[in-house]
């Protein structure tokens, strides 16, 4: 008896990818029997207790009544498999029939470059931040300075305080005022170290010139076609401006860009030995495939000069679009022109503009994956445009999949 089987074969007809299916019942087991088809796409986390998700690309119903069952699937443009450092996209065919269950795995590849991609990731995504504290310090305006020096200085002044009273009251033991005032003495004195601590914290990164900010003809919106698209061309001052706040010598300017990868797991966590635990879902993203849009270093820019005039030019996004691996279907969420993209699961793109320093605190700036259209990669390139051509940008919506047509 000849046991039922699965096979898949991926072909190109006119430039369009089809998945050819031919499935082979046990008819002896199952002839008239209705047998149910599904292609899914799996985004997997490489993690035992990754919280996966899968989308249904087709579910069809058919009758098993011959030896070879030939069935053609019509792979839409944005349908791709995917092996990435955290996650995997794999595309799956299932044919169950009575009690049988048949699983299949098939590659359905996507061409992207690499001219652009850069073998150093953390260099390109995460330098190293080499900065004097003294230097950030003096950035900080008068009353800035003046109040962390109350906080700073009244805290370890209480704390000095509380240290002789203590002292006073061992060798000296006195009523219950005294030492009640003991007690809060210290207790004043930690509050105002701590507020010193989460003011430090968020004033130690003093901008040195430019404000970061997103172009006006860009929106998040769902509906909205104002989205970075191919062919569009933007200035670096599009971006930023501002004057520089200090004497700046080898300020450098890098625009760098990535797929990131997203998929959430699992994790046990206990707040005491003697507790049994709780399943914690934990989010967590990877940043793969950096390449640099933007690198420049100017080794002088004085103090109140516009920093946007030292770092001025064309960037373009082009290679985004050529060397890095479009949102797939499983982040992509909504119909036609009513996408958006999963922030939790799936590929997206990252952009980021960072302003580098040999001695302050670098300045960094993430753009959204959502100001960029889903489905851009495969648009072909338009004319240079500026950003004033964002508002008219026409949407290209790819056709649905029609249903796999039975050999006859």
């Amino acid at each position: 008896m000849e046991k039922a089987s699965l096979e898949i074969e991926m072909v190109t007809v006119d430039e369009q990818q089809l998945a050819v299916i031919r499935f082979c019942p046990d008819l002896k087991m199952h002839e008239g029997e209705t047998a149910e088809l599904k292609l899914t796409l799996r985004c997997k986390a490489d993690h035992p207790s990754a919280v996966n998700k899968r989308i249904v690309l087709l579910s069809k119903s058919f009758k098993a009544s011959k030896p070879l069952h030939i069935l053609r699937y019509k792979c839409p443009r944005a349908l791709f498999t995917y092996e990435g450092n955290w996650i995997s996209l794999v595309a799956r065919a299932t044919i169950v029939v009575g009690s049988s269950r048949l699983l299949k795995d098939f590659q359905v590849p996507l061409d992207v470059g690499n001219i652009h991609v850069s073998e150093d990731l953390a260099g390109t995504l995460t330098p190293e931040d080499e900065f004097s504290r003294y230097q950030n310090f003096m950035l900080l305006g008068t009353e800035t300075k003046l109040e962390l020096f109350l906080l700073w200085g009244g805290g370890l002044a209480l704390l000095f305080i509380a240290e002789r009273m203590i002292r006073g009251i061992i060798l000296n033991p006195s009523g219950d005022m005294v030492a009640l005032l003991t007690a809060l003495v210290p207790i004043a004195g930690s509050i105002l170290i701590y507020l010193a601590w989460l003011k430090t914290r968020e004033l130690f990164s003093p901008g040195v010139g430019p404000y970061f900010r997103v172009p006006d003809g860009l929106s998040l919106r769902r509906k909205s076609k104002r989205k970075i698209s191919r062919g569009m061309r933007f200035q670096l001052s599009d971006w930023f401006s501002g004057p520089a706040q200090t004497d700046l010598h080898g300020a450098r300017l890098r625009v760098v860009a990535g797929n990131i990868e997203r998929c959430p797991y699992r994790k046990m966590e206990y707040n005491s030995q003697e507790d049994e635990g709780e399943l914690v879902r934990k989010e967590k993203t990877v940043i793969t495939r950096p390449i640099v849009l933007y690198d420049k270093t100017v080794e002088h820019l004085p103090l109140g000069a516009p920093v946007e005039e030292s770092f001025d030019g064309p960037l373009d996004f082009e290679p985004m679009f050529t060397d890095l691996y479009p949102p797939d279907l499983v982040a992509t969420k909504g119909v036609e022109g009513n996408l958006f993209l999963d922030p939790s699961h799936g590929l997206a793109y990252y952009l980021e503009f960072q302003l580098l320093h040999p001695s302050l605190v670098d300045q960094k700036f993430e753009v959204a994956s959502d100001y960029f259209d889903p489905l851009a990669f495969f648009k072909e390139p338009a004319a240079e445009k500026g950003t004033a051509g964002v508002v008219e940008e026409e949407r290209v919506q790819p056709a649905p999949p029609p249903p796999p047509l039975p050999e006859v």
